[in-house]
């Protein structure tokens, strides 16, 4: 069977299905038809397997189910998959270097505290958040990681910890130190948005296929808010229990005559409001030394790109009317 050579690993909420679509175009490249099968990420799926009883996230854990998903493939110079949570596993850059040591791994990165609040809304739509206040939500990670008033619908409740998901150096540097910085790709979540044909092409350029492949533009995720957060988190749970979808939970108002009746149920497409100016001051205090570091890593001025610098002189200027 065909194994893999190339790996999205990261970040969510950061351009990657975007991008995975966009490649999957490519005559050279064939993407799996299943985004996220998060095959390498052991430790999320051992930590769903043992809190769901095997109910989620699990499809491809045998190592026959996830090379299926690949079978199609027709002599592509690049095979790849994308799985935002091997970013965050602490075994899944060991786990995809014992299988293919001369795999190319990419992962886009987001100004921290945007990110935060971008996964903070994409794990309420998931069911795996409860706490619909983002401040809140980051108060309760010491509670979380004690296990206590975790959603039952929480898939790994390590998605929880927000302070981890932001610590972009460690998660970096074991890629690096498993394949190199050659056969490492690091793109900034802006520079895609403001120029992904740009991007794109650096991209094929780092995989060594054609660059003048030119890709339709996709729009992908748009933005949505949960209605009812409590409502959907209970219909998720009691649905994944049954192993099937939620529908079979759901009273018959909601979901006929289709499913987009049930989606628009729960989800309403909106701009994502502005996060408040105060919460994102201490947020950006409390990261800008991890962007300090990443900057380090990867030799970019990231607290200059990321506006650290004018929040820093915004900030004491806010002071100095004090």
């Amino acid at each position: 069977m065909t194994k893999p050579n190339f790996f999205i690993v990261g970040k969510p909420k950061s351009g990657t299905t975007a991008l995975h679509h966009m490649l999957n175009q490519h005559p050279d490249v064939f993407m799996s038809p299943v985004k996220e099968p998060n095959h390498f990420a052991r430790d999320a799926i051992e930590a769903a397997e043992r809190r769901n009883r095997g109910f989620r996230g699990l499809p491809y854990k045998k190592r026959e189910d996830y090379l299926k998903l690949f079978a199609d493939s027709q002599d592509q110079k690049v095979v790849g998959e994308s799985s935002t949570a091997y970013m965050l596993s602490r075994e899944a850059a060991a786990q995809i270097e014992a299988f293919n040591p001369d795999a190319k791994i990419l992962m886009i990165l987001r100004e921290p505290v945007d990110f935060l609040y971008s996964l903070h809304h994409q794990l309420l739509r998931s069911g795996n958040e409860n706490e619909g206040d983002f401040r809140k939500a980051l108060l309760l990670e010491e509670d979380r990681k004690r296990g206590r008033k975790i959603p039952r619908s929480a898939s790994d409740p390590a998605n929880l910890f927000y302070s981890e998901q932001a610590k972009y150096c460690e998660q970096v540097q074991r890629y690096l130190d498993a394949f190199g910085r050659s056969n490492v790709k690091v793109l900034l979540y802006d520079d895609f948005r403001d120029d992904n044909l740009a991007v794109y092409r650096e991209v094929l350029a780092f995989l060594e296929v054609d660059t003048n492949f030119k890709p339709e533009l996709l729009e992908i995720n748009r933005n949505k808010d949960v209605r009812y957060v409590k409502l959907a988190n209970w219909l998720i749970y009691h649905g994944e229990r049954k192993k099937g979808s939620i529908k079979q939970v759901a009273p018959s108002w909601i979901v006929k005559p289709t499913a987009a009746t049930l989606s628009s149920v729960f989800f309403k497409k909106v701009p994502r409001e502005r996060l408040d100016p105060g919460l994102r001051q201490e947020l950006f205090v409390q990261c800008k030394p991890e962007v300090q570091r990443l900057s380090e890593l990867l030799q970019v001025d990231l607290v200059a790109r990321w506006g650290y610098e004018n929040f820093d002189a915004a900030v004491a200027a806010e002071r100095g009317h004090h």
